[in-house]
């Protein structure tokens, strides 16, 4: 069946705000950081030495970074928001001792952090040398949160030097000492990895910076907690092999709250520090704090912690109070820092635009297409330039820049047939320019040489005023079984 378009046909208003992406991307973000060159800089650590009050909110776009970054003590509250953790990579391959570049442990990081209050969402960060101690992070500050993060690497790939530090929904790789340090530091519903190269120890913490009075007598040593977390191994690295830490120094803290826990922890737990009598560190496990609580194996059941070392402990219920976030941070609620907004609801793609409802608080939007940031908003609206034919998704960001997870998918806005002719459920038609199919999985388009045009998941409707005259087929995939309906249409510009 040949449908003709009337000679008049009717064009959708443009009743939305629109904003530009060059002059949203300056008030959503201060300063958008992309590899491929679409954005302000095109390095994370060019974008950070240009730090001020005004400049220190950045988005990096996906893309592998090659950087070693140093975040100074002046530059505070710096935080980076990456499109996502898998596709933002920062890496470096400095270690200690390395010729011309690292002297020592701390000099050998791919990010070094020093500015209090440093924020980092979605973004991994790399260090690649497996010759010696080698750091991914070391962070040297008060009041930081990294969430949605990855850190990859071998021996020494978190340094926690210092200042109170929070750690949501991570993820860390590495075999000797991997977290270690003398901060207060929490892991919360995180995922610790031991890597296949070869046997070693989750934690090491140091002496604890942070120390406050028991009820009753002694001292809490604030130091590091994995909390509700899982502790998984790399395939090949054997069952029994690892430990959940030893004391690199005296007066140290490491405690695993209610985490699943894979077989290759070994049965005892805790290793010492060293089993050499002249070593200086060889007493330290006297004096140190490891501890679990409701430790479990990874389907959830109760763990057998009956060979665990003697000088290790099993907290009760009563000792879990000390544990929340308030009191290990003493006074110090990073929850609201890590919230996220809801994501915007009822976004809708309105003749070149598209459209949402507005989310109260939120500091602008992402507008992604496929799934790839490609714009940025103020206002709840964003121009797309007839590329209708995508699949569109809203971020909303919160005060501080922290993401929340995508809307729906954005639909096209179902736009009323304005004639009193009957349809069927299952006809095709054109009436006052704009396209009509049944309810559907996908719509392609193609011209008569069998070019594909347009794909359009789910969509009812869409103006057909951006087609050249001529003739067209048009599939529409009814359902997820494959069930088509295939027809020519006919475009007439008269």
């Amino acid at each position: 069946m040949i449908i003709k378009m009337p000679a008049k046909y009717f064009v959708l208003p443009v009743i939305c705000s629109l904003i530009s992406g060059s002059n949203a991307q300056t008030r959503v973000f201060d300063k958008v950081i992309a590899k491929d060159g679409s954005g302000d800089y095109i390095s994370v650590g060019t974008a950070i030495s240009m730090y001020s009050n005004s400049r220190k909110v950045f988005f990096i776009k996906n893309g592998i970074y090659r950087e070693k970054i140093l975040v100074s003590s002046q530059k505070t509250d710096i935080r980076l928001i990456g499109e996502s953790t898998d596709g933002v990579i920062i890496t470096y391959d400095d270690y200690a001792g390395k010729s011309g570049t690292s002297s020592s442990t701390a000099d050998s990081y791919t990010l070094r952090v020093e500015g209090d209050g440093f924020y980092a969402e979605n973004i991994t960060f790399q260090n690649s040398a497996t010759q010696a101690q080698a750091v991914a992070v070391y962070a040297r500050a008060d009041t930081i949160v990294f969430k949605n993060c990855r850190f990859l690497g071998y021996q020494d790939t978190h340094y926690a030097d210092n200042g109170r530090q929070f750690y949501l929904n991570c993820e860390t790789r590495g075999d000797v000492d991997f977290i270690f340090g003398d901060a207060a530091v929490l892991y919360e519903s995180s995922t610790i990895i031991s890597r296949s190269r070869k046997p070693g120890y989750i934690t090491a913490p140091s002496e604890a910076v942070l120390k406050s009075p028991k009820s009753g007598g002694g001292t809490n040593y604030h130091g590091i907690l994995i909390k509700n977390s899982r502790l998984l191994a790399e395939e090949g690295l054997s069952d029994n092999s690892c430990y959940l830490g030893r004391p690199w120094g005296p007066y140290a803290a490491s405690v695993f709250f209610n985490c699943n826990t894979g077989s290759h922890i070994k049965p005892e737990g805790w290793s010492v520090w060293s089993d050499d009598p002249a070593s200086e560190g060889y007493n330290n496990h006297l004096s140190a704090f490891f501890a679990e609580y409701n430790s479990t194996d990874l389907q959830g059941n109760p763990l057998d912690v009956s060979g665990r070392v003697a000088w290790s402990n099993q907290l009760t219920d009563e000792d879990t109070s000390f544990y929340s976030i308030d009191n290990y941070f003493l006074g110090w609620n990073p929850i609201p820092k890590v919230t996220p907004l809801d994501p915007p609801g009822d976004v809708l793609i309105s003749g070149d635009s598209l459209k949402w409802d507005a989310v109260q608080g939120a500091r602008g939007y992402v507008i992604l297409r496929n799934d790839s940031a490609v714009d940025f908003s103020v206002d709840p609206a964003c121009y797309i330039g007839g590329k209708t034919g995508q699949i569109y998704k809203i971020k909303s960001v919160n005060p501080i820049g922290a993401l929340s997870i995508p809307s729906n998918t954005a639909t096209l806005t179902f736009i009323p047939r304005i004639d009193n002719n009957l349809h069927s459920d299952y006809e095709i038609y054109i009436n006052a320019g704009i396209l009509y199919v049944p309810e559907n999985e996908k719509i392609e388009l193609f011209d008569l040489a069998g070019n594909k045009i347009k794909i359009m998941i789910g969509c009812r409707c869409f103006p057909v005023e951006d087609l050249e005259p001529g003739i067209y087929i048009i599939k529409v995939v009814l359902d997820k079984s494959g069930t088509t309906i295939t027809q020519k249409i006919l475009n007439l510009s008269l």
